[in-house]
């Protein structure tokens, strides 16, 4: 007679999920060892995790869950306690996370020496491990509104332009990133009333103690265009790459440097791009370039250099200011013909009132020089009936219409001159399409603030009230954009290098294939992992959900063991500790 055999017995489901990748890449970046350097534990921290094993634990729940919520933490915790006691190698309870432990952590972080030093030492580590390259960096800003008061006139929190909310007091955030990955080089945060123009020096500072001078393109919007940006890195022997705002060249003198252009006889170079299957290739821009001399002082010294100004006309952009300029007549003519036409409960206005109303018409809408009008008089003879002692009679009313124009000759004078910007660089070796190319790959900052303040990172709403903690918040979330950065661009980079592309990470759509699937999508993918602990004769196992080909096929493309959770359901076996305080 056999042993008798119980059944298996369910005690629990963990969601496993993305925390092995996400730890794995916090390993090969040596965030941990960098971070423990930079922020060791202080006399009264107790406990066996250090506070950079609290910090990455706190990345991997905003990394996840897109949530900086101190008093969430310690919940989650308890949900993946055997998860991320088997990530650690140690026992994780959920008071390492408690709010007070993690509130202490940011104001450690908040220290802008350590943090840059911390930076550093991240930025020499990936770019060695990753093999990144290096030869261009962008650099921008952007705010952040707060719920918190405005403290004091020397602190963050201040009112200033927000393109969010201007009746919330709001911090700015200064950014270098490496181009074309969008990880954070350099992160800066500064009141929120601050210029952003004196903020792109200490910027690329920043970026110079990591990477070196010389040879490395900045590229910027016009606020770092001043004179004394553009010379500190010519100085240095690196490049610049930034429209030229109306203090640079205004826009007479950008009208002269084109009569040329419309007189015919300056030849321009163009960039083209492949039309649609069957159909010609497309113009994208066409432009010229002068040489100018620049002298400047930067530290004390006499700076001198040439400064290549490209003047470019973008096909695209011209045709939107074109439609916005003809949208805008439009309303300006409906406008002013509406004027003498008298409305219910409106008083009729008198010849000299017309042309007063049409001139603030004009005048509102941009449209001097481009539309004319007169008011003209209209005399009608109306014939009225006898009526009790009045006799038949003919009365002349008098009304008015406004006739409008278009100056023909001020319109095409003004849409010639659409569509063109200036652009300085000391890159003397770039070519037309390069610049095009380098200047409109801006927008990957911008990817990377939709990051950070949306719902991958979370930074807004922001209802910290201590200004040191919201500046270590600030540096704690550039971390998780360093490493949503990292995970996109390797599996982004292996589809590159193989020619491929994936397949079966768009929920509904296993078909759909990408060549640039994005931080977010990838680690979705990985969503469904799970282990379950089972109890069976008197012993618990751990038992690890089957990976889908699209998860294998991921931990092929980052570089990660094929056995990469296997490894972790092995440690799941050994009980976490109790919850208890310690």
């Amino acid at each position: 007679m056999g042993m008798k055999t119980t059944e298996p017995r369910l005690l629990s489901v963990e969601v496993v999920a993305d925390l092995p990748v996400l730890w794995a890449t916090f390993q090969k970046m040596d965030l941990l060892g960098i971070l423990d350097r930079h922020f060791p534990a202080p006399l009264h921290w107790k406990g066996p995790l250090s506070p950079a094993e609290v910090l990455a634990i706190w990345l991997l729940f905003i990394t996840t869950q897109g949530d900086h919520c101190l008093n969430h933490l310690q919940t989650w915790v308890q949900r993946h306690q055997r998860t991320l006691s088997a990530i650690l190698g140690k026992p994780v309870i959920p008071t390492d996370a408690h709010d007070d432990r993690l509130a202490d952590c940011l104001d450690r972080l908040a220290a802008d020496d350590l943090f840059s030093a911390a930076e550093r030492d991240l930025n020499q580590q990936t770019i060695r491990v990753y093999q990144l390259p290096t030869d261009l960096v962008r650099i921008d800003t952007t705010t952040a509104n707060s719920y918190a008061d405005v403290l004091s006139e020397q602190g963050l929190l201040q009112f200033g332009h927000s393109k969010d909310d201007p009746d919330r007091p709001q911090l700015k955030i200064a950014v270098a990133i490496l181009d074309p990955l969008g990880i954070p080089l350099a992160t800066a945060v500064v009141p929120g009333n601050s210029a952003d123009d004196p903020l792109y020096i200490p910027a690329i500072h920043s970026v110079q103690q990591s990477l070196g001078v010389g040879g490395r393109t900045y590229v910027g919007d016009c606020k770092m265009a001043a004179l004394a940006t553009r010379a500190m890195v010519a100085s240095g022997g690196d490049f610049y790459l930034c429209p030229l705002a109306q203090t640079q060249v205004n826009r007479a003198q950008r009208s002269e440097l084109l009569r040329p252009v419309w007189d015919g006889t300056q030849v321009l170079q163009q960039m083209w791009r492949p039309g649609p299957e069957g159909k010609p290739d497309e113009l994208v821009a066409e432009g010229f370039s002068i040489d100018v001399a620049l002298t400047a002082i930067v530290d004390e010294n006499s700076v001198r250099w040439t400064e290549r100004r490209w003047l470019v006309r973008s096909v695209a952009h011209a045709q939107t200011q074109e439609s916005t300029l003809e949208r805008r007549l439009a309303v300006a003519e409906s406008s002013l013909r509406e004027l003498p036409k008298r409305k219910q409960g409106k008083k009729a206005l008198s010849g000299e009132e017309l042309v007063q109303a049409a001139d603030a018409i004009v005048t509102h809408e941009g449209m001097e020089g481009l539309l004319s009008c007169t008011v003209r008089v209209v005399r009608t003879t109306v014939s009225k009936r006898a009526y009790g002692s009045r006799p038949a009679r003919e009365e002349t009313e008098v009304s008015f219409e406004m006739d409008v124009d278009r100056n023909l000759t001020g319109i095409k004078e003004k849409q010639r001159e659409m569509g063109w910007q200036v652009y300085g660089t000391n890159g003397l070796g770039m070519v037309l399409p390069q610049v095009v190319r380098a200047y409109r790959g801006q927008y990957r900052i911008e990817h990377d603030w939709s990051r950070l303040k949306g719902r991958s990172l979370g930074l807004t709403p922001l209802y910290l009230q201590d200004e040191t903690r919201i500046q270590g918040l600030v540096h704690l979330l550039s971390l998780g954009l360093r490493v949503l950065s990292l995970v996109e661009w390797v599996v982004r980079e292996g589809l590159r290098k193989e020619g491929s592309k994936l397949e079966g990470v768009y929920a509904g759509q296993p078909g759909r294939k990408t060549t640039r699937p994005s931080a977010e999508l990838l680690l979705e993918a990985m969503s469904t992992i799970s282990v379950s602990m089972v109890e069976m004769n008197g012993q618990t196992h751990a038992l690890l959900s089957p990976l889908t080909q699209v998860q294998q096929r991921l931990l092929q493309l980052w570089g990660m063991p094929v056995d990469l959770y296997e490894k972790l359901t092995r440690a799941f076996s050994k009980p976490p500790s109790s919850i208890s305080e310690r």
